[in-house]
Parts: structure tokens; sequence; C-alpha cells
């Protein structure tokens, strides 16, 4: 019998996911996510879901508003949280 290893990497270096997940069953909330991002640090977490919902990406069939991603991907990189 062999023997599996599964490493899941980052940038191509081996990364072990700590962290949590955000107001799972309401929308994004910029406040609560901010909380959020910070209290991961406080936990010395490296990982966040917050969940982002198609009806508020497109709002209208067609027309499309990334502001919000947008938002929650420059926290993500202030904070360095996956």
């Amino acid at each position: 019998m062999t023997t599996v290893r599964r490493i899941f990497k980052v940038n191509g270096k081996p990364f072990f996911p700590l962290g949590g997940q955000s107001t799972n069953s309401s929308g994004y909330n910029e406040k609560e996510s901010e909380r959020a991002f910070e209290v991961i640090k406080l936990m010395h977490g490296n990982t966040l879901e917050i969940p982002v919902y198609w009806d508020i990406v497109e709002p209208e069939e067609g027309k499309f508003d990334f502001t919000m991603v947008d938002k929650l991907l420059a926290s993500s990189r202030r904070f360095d949280v996956k």
C-alpha cells in the first residue's frame, strides 16, 4: 500500500489554514468584516471565510458590481489573511 501525502500550498509553499468564518447566514457588512479580520489576527489565524452573495455582485442581470469583493480583498491583504 502506498502512502498518500497531500500538502495544501499557497504561492508554492505549504500552508496550514487556521481561521474562522464570518456572518455565514447574513450578507456582507463592511464594519463586521473589518472586525472579523481583526479577531482572526488576534487569534493568530491566517484564513477568514466571508460569504459573497451573487445578488449583491449582480444586482441586475448583466450589471456587475465587484466593489464589495474589492474591499474584502483589500482588507485581506492589509491584514495578511487568506
